[in-house]
């Protein structure tokens, strides 16, 4: 059995995970695109239409007026027109989907930027767009079809509104535009392809802290091997050089540009380490209230300098991801990467998996649901 416990080689991995994706997309994307367009013909309409050109002739054939005549070539040549100003609105019309925040917090308001695209000197009234939404962590799938007005050799944007309730990576998609023509006769479905994503992390609220008097009992000292090649202290401010400074402080850019030895002067952070195991199992209600607290212990520990090494059971590598956490940064990246993850239903075997994978780890928190809500467990290893 293959254990992946690096950072490096799982973002490796991951990376390159990706960029298979990523290429098979494009692949299918290209066919899609060599597919011809669908048409719609609104009938209702076009016999509606008919109906009004007959009534039309009739007058004029009965009356014999000019104003009739004028009326009967304008309706003869509108339609023509119509679909051939609607043939080059569709080949300028596009439309394009951003993000403006890339990362915000669960329970807050965000924006998703739709920009409307028209090359072209025509307009049309009935531009629909489907939109789809999908949470990946969760697999959970919606949409909706926006109707939107095109205007003429112009770009309009339009901001959405969007409350995230539910952590993980929301994927917003436009896979096709259908555009109308003026008259309503028509309508030409074109395929696009525009993506945005926005990673949704637990909210950081300060005044809602977690009591971890007892966790103290889930905390052991590092470990050398660990300790080795890490630097476990934070800068905090540049200053000259002081006979008897290290080596290693020395702020090689810096000095190089001032002419004179600059040093690194930092704070030193705990030689203890914190032990989080976050449990992915159970319901996407149940999971999201897991997350929420393991973010809002960690957050904690990082305010008090505290290593943390997090831990979570990976089904897809069959083995424990491990990160190491001394920033806000750092857990950022940590649960992007748990985003990833899959979610499980035996929430038990995490236990058991600790017991004879890492049985080197004495006491560890467990953030695990218990009693019908999230709560942090000191689990103690004979």
């Amino acid at each position: 059995m293959t254990r992946v416990n690096s950072t490096t080689s799982y973002r490796f991995l991951s990376e390159e995970w990706k960029e298979q994706l990523r290429i098979r997309k494009d692949a299918r994307n290209k066919e899609r695109l060599k597919k011809p367009l669908k048409t719609t013909v609104h009938i209702i309409l076009i016999f509606n239409y008919l109906v009004l050109l007959g009534l039309s002739s009739g007058m004029y054939y009965f009356l014999r007026n000019h104003f009739f005549m004028l009326c009967l070539s304008i309706l003869v040549a509108a339609p023509v027109l119509d679909l051939i100003a609607l043939f080059f609105l569709c080949r300028g019309a596009d439309v394009r989907i951003t993000a403006p925040e890339r990362e915000i917090s669960r329970n807050s308001i965000g924006f998703i930027r739709l920009e409307l695209i028209n090359k072209s000197i025509m307009a049309s009234f009935d531009m629909c767009i489907k939109l789809d939404v999908e949470n990946s962590f969760y697999k959970d799938k919606s949409g909706t079809v926006l109707s939107l007005p095109l205007r003429a050799k112009s770009d309009y944007v339009k901001n959405l509104p969007v409350k995230y309730s539910m952590n993980g990576i929301y994927k917003y998609s436009i896979n096709t535009i259908t555009v109308r023509d003026l008259l309503g006769f028509v309508s030409l479905k074109k395929k696009t392809d525009t993506v945005a994503e926005v990673y949704v992390l637990p909210e950081n609220d300060a005044s809602n802290e977690v009591d971890m008097t007892d966790m103290s009992r889930g905390m052991t000292e590092s470990e050398e091997t660990m300790k080795r090649g890490h630097d476990f202290s934070d800068v905090s401010d540049v200053r000259e050089y002081i006979p008897g400074d290290k080596l290693m402080s020395i702020h090689w850019k810096l000095s190089a540009k001032r002419d004179i030895l600059m040093v690194k002067d930092r704070v030193s952070m705990s030689d203890q380490q914190m032990v989080i195991l976050v449990e992915l199992s159970g319901n996407d209600e149940a999971v999201d209230e897991i997350l929420t607290l393991a973010y809002g212990v960690v957050s904690q520990f990082v305010r008090e300098q505290t290593y943390v090494r997090l831990l979570w059971w990976s089904e897809g590598n069959f083995a424990f991801e491990e990160r190491q956490i001394m920033n806000y940064e750092n857990l950022r990246e940590s649960f992007s990467d748990i985003y990833y993850e899959m979610i499980y239903t035996d929430s038990e075997k995490t236990k058991g998996y600790m017991r004879s994978i890492r049985p080197e780890l004495k006491a560890y928190v467990n953030i695990c649901m218990k009693d019908g809500k999230a709560d942090a467990v000191i689990v103690e290893q004979d």
